[in-house]
């Protein structure tokens, strides 16, 4: 083709522009293909997808002549238009959802089901309606669910924050609506702090490289985008549980604005009080948490739209150790823990020419905490701290979509404050284990960033994409992190081959070879204060493909970690303190490598999904010298959800199979008796450290849940749950400790994890 053909044919492309929602409550539809052709052409002229906000800038579409738009995504009917001419102004597309049998619950919902494995090539995507179809534990959990994805693996069944392909867990974010969220989880990491009334996704970004490459994380991240309100009229929904309620409201002000606002109680307090009441336990726990949340969105019109998410818990325990049977505050010993988080973000988006959408960023997040100990006896202060932590962002980013390629700009700036003070007094036993130990430090830190990448379509079937990230860590460093891949689309499969790296100035105080970490999630982040600046570099391969209704997606991958800040071993790692002494940190190493694989089938006509993964990994750390498997690590993973829904009843499964965590065997057991007094204590004399394995763990959850239809409040629906946890009572284990029995028989006992339990609850949409 000449010169004066090209220009003529630039001159005859345009550019589409719009926003794809569902047709019942208007609420955005993210990964919808929109594609363009001349009438009458068989082959689409130009194809893009909409991002989380539902937004699409398709450029190269047929500017002269009659055009056909069609639209698609998963869970609706197929959308086409023809018109005359290429609009000029911003189209709005409403999509209609498809009736799907494993959907069946849901009366009216956003986001229809997608494919977890396929709807993003960076990410594991887990919808609202995915997270019902999984057996809940005490309540639906956004991040319990994303245990699935082969890239997430959780320490125990009492935490629910997962860990990313071996990263560490200050290098895995979570984030709310944009903003990083501290301790995402009540009951010390047993349930999200995240209500899933309100959750629209959680994207599992594996890596770093990507879309990984916006938010500068180590390690991955879990981003959480919740709802806008229903635009169409007021709805409200919310659930009634073992553990708490919770509630949302949401709705339209005017045409153009919609809020949602939710909020969740626990009352384990009251519901312990009661049952202490009448005899059915020995102490009450007085213990509870409670979280708001309120969304308010604009739409401006076309692309543009603003919103503002606000986000509020509080959390409290108080334990009593009386002396005797007959509890009296004043004479007994007092445990008070409280903590609370808080976030807000401010987004804007808007057209920047014919070809571009900007987006910008605010927000703020804080988390704070405050621990006291007190003797009843003598009213001494035996154990006091208070911590803070705080970031506040600003971003913007900027995509150009040209006729071939598409260009991604943003520059981004991040304030970090860490202000932590943990000690006791000399009348505090300060006995070896305890979770906190003692720390005193004020550290700040701000990141300066700029970021950009290029996509370019290559010929037959080839694509490339390439970025690079610029850091600034203020009296650090300046990094540079760059990202490339090659990949490639065929008629039913994809596959590529990316590399990236990144780098990330925040290291925790937490001491993940403890046992205590199994049990409690909470963590406190410090800024590295000295060079060098902690770095991951990540090689993936990747290959995807689906047919007949099966998708299946493998993944490879290395990854080396330098320049970590984790605490040293010590002598007795597993009873040392879970938050440890930053001053106590050692300049580290670490690597994993694995192969990760996912597969998903619906079959809508008789009402059956099924979603399972396997992943097999190797995970190292090294400290001082000493290599070592971390103990949260296990090589085989193996998990499986299945949803069964008929008529109004839907039955539901999960399997989780997995090798035994790394422990330390033990080669002898010594007595060793107290100068001046009679008695002796064990020590266990140990091999090489996490040398070998617990026992296999397996675990089977299943549920039940039916939806009736009321005529309440205007009509709706009303659907009860039972689930229960661990359904045979397999003997799952955490950790083991060496004891003497009463008969003198020296033994190693087992720690074990959850057992049998049921939970039931009932949810509620109107």
């Amino acid at each position: 083709m000449t010169a004066a053909a090209l220009a003529i044919a630039a001159l005859q492309q345009a550019t589409l522009s719009g926003v794809v929602r569902d047709s019942v409550d208007l609420e955005p539809v993210a990964y919808a293909r929109v594609t363009v052709a001349a009438t009458g052409a068989e082959e689409a002229a130009a194809a893009g997808v909409s991002d989380r906000y539902g937004a699409f800038v398709v450029p190269g579409a047929p500017g002269e002549g009659a055009v056909r738009v069609e639209v698609g995504a998963f869970g609706y009917a197929p959308w086409t238009r023809t018109y005359e001419a290429l609009p000029t102004e911003p189209v709005r597309v409403l999509l209609s959802p498809a009736p799907i049998a494993v959907e069946g619950l849901e009366v009216s919902v956003a986001g229809r089901a997608g494919d977890p494995i396929s709807r993003s090539r960076d990410a594991f995507v887990i919808d609202s309606v995915l997270l019902r179809t999984l057996p809940p534990i005490l309540e639906t959990d956004v991040l319990r669910a994303t245990a699935v994805s082969p890239s997430a693996s959780a320490p125990s069944d009492y935490t629910s924050v997962p860990f990313i392909r071996g990263g560490t867990s200050e290098g895995t974010p979570v984030l709310l609506d944009g903003v990083r969220l501290f301790n995402a989880f009540h009951l010390g990491g047993f349930l999200s702090a995240i209500n899933a009334e309100v959750v629209e996704r959680a994207t599992i970004l594996a890596g770093s490289g990507g879309d990984g490459m916006a938010i500068g994380s180590l390690s991955g991240a879990i981003d959480i985008a919740t709802r806008d309100g229903a635009r169409d009229e007021m709805r409200t929904a919310g659930s009634v549980g073992l553990a708490s309620s919770r509630f949302s409201v949401e709705g339209p002000i005017g045409k153009s604005v919609s809020y949602l606002l939710d909020g969740r109680r626990t009352y384990i307090d009251v519901f312990t009080r009661a049952l202490k009441g009448i005899g059915a336990i020995s102490e009450h726990l007085p213990y509870f948490f409670q979280d708001l949340h309120a969304k308010v969105t604009a739409d401006l019109g076309g692309v543009r739209r603003l919103s503002f998410s606000g986000y509020r818990n509080s959390e409290s325990l108080q334990v009593y150790d009386p002396e005797g049977e007959v509890y009296e505050p004043e004479k007994s010993d007092t445990l008070g823990l409280s903590w609370g988080n808080s976030a807000l973000s401010v987004h804007y988006r808007d057209k920047l020419g014919d070809k571009g959408i900007v987006d910008a960023n605010l927000g703020h997040s804080r988390f704070t905490s405050d621990l006291i100990a007190l003797d009843g006896r003598t009213g001494d202060t035996l154990l006091f701290g208070d911590g803070i932590m705080g970031e506040t962002l600003a971003d913007l980013r900027v995509t150009w979509r040209t006729g071939r390629a598409t260009i991604t700009g943003g520059a981004q700036a991040t304030a970090f404050l860490g202000d932590h003070d943990y000690d006791h007094t000399d009348e505090f036993d300060s006995d070896e284990g305890f979770f906190f130990s003692p720390v005193t430090l004020k550290e700040t830190s701000l990141r300066l960033a700029a970021h950009s990448s290029l996509e370019v379509p290559l010929q037959r079937g080839f694509s490339t994409r390439a970025g690079l990230r610029i850091d600034h860590f203020r009296r650090l460093a300046t990094t540079l992190a760059p990202f490339a891949e090659l990949s490639y689309a065929g008629s039913w499969w994809d596959a590529r081959i990316s590399a990236s790296r990144s780098h990330q100035a925040l290291a925790s105080v937490r001491d993940e070879e403890s046992l205590g970490a199994s049990f409690l999630a909470y963590d406190l982040l410090v800024p590295v204060s000295e060079a060098p600046v902690p770095r991951n570099t990540e090689v993936t391969i990747g290959w995807e493909g689906s047919h007949a209704g099966i998708s299946v997606r493998v993944d490879v991958y290395a990854r080396v970690l330098d320049n970590l800040r984790l605490l040293k071993l010590g002598a007795r790692p597993a009873t040392g303190a879970t938050l440890g002494d930053p001053s106590l940190w050692a300049v580290s190493s670490g690597s994993a490598r694995g192969v990760e694989t996912s597969w998903s089938w619906i079959d809508a006509r008789a009402g059956v999904s099924v979603l399972g993964s396997y992943r097999w990994a190797h995970v190292l750390r090294t400290v001082d010298s000493v290599t070592f498997k971390p103990r949260f690590h296990r090589d085989h993973e193996f998990e499986m959800g299945t949803s069964y829904t008929r008529g109004v009843s839907s039955w539901s499964a999960r399997v989780s199979l997995r090798s035994g965590q790394p422990t330390t065997p033990v080669l002898a057991v010594v007595p060793v008796g107290y100068h001046g007094r009679p008695g002796s204590d064990l020590v266990a004399l140990g091999g090489e450290y996490n040398s070998e394995n617990l026992p296999r763990y397996a675990r089977i959850d299943v549920g039940w849940r039916r939806e009736s239809q009321v005529s309440w409040f205007g009509g709706g629906s009303v659907v009860p749950y039972v689930s229960v946890a661990n359904l045979l009572s397999l003997p799952n284990v955490v950790g083991a400790f060496v004891e003497r029995h009463f008969t003198g028989e020296i033994r190693r006992v087992y720690v074990p994890q959850l057992p049998m339990i049921p939970f039931f609850g009932v949810e509620f949409r109107f």
